[in-house]
């Protein structure tokens, strides 16, 4: 259910970069988002390297899961906060650019 709150979330901060839907900083990583009209798909550019990732179960907010360049990665939002993840390292806290 929370999955739908997200592009509504997105789509507040409609033209912040190009074509995306949001951008955020999180650590080092310049990241764009768009998500797809049902929820279930993420795509984000990340420092400038495009990948797809799939929304999973989670308890609670919405998590989308992929790999960029040989890299698991998943991006979770509650709210409006972000956090990214990189082969299961620490959290990366991100920020609304």
């Amino acid at each position: 259910m929370k999955k739908f709150f997200i592009p509504i979330l997105l789509s507040a901060t409609l033209g912040a970069c190009g074509d995306a839907d949001s951008c955020i900083i999180c650590g080092e990583y310049d990241v764009a988002l768009s998500v797809s009209a049902d929820g279930e798909i993420l795509t984000a550019v990340i420092n400038d390297s495009e990948t797809t990732l799939t929304h999973a179960i989670s308890a609670s907010g919405a998590r989308y899961v992929g790999e960029l360049n040989g890299a698991a990665i998943t991006l979770w939002n509650q709210g409006t906060d972000w956090t990214m993840f990189l082969n299961d390292g620490a959290p990366i806290e991100c920020s609304v650019k």
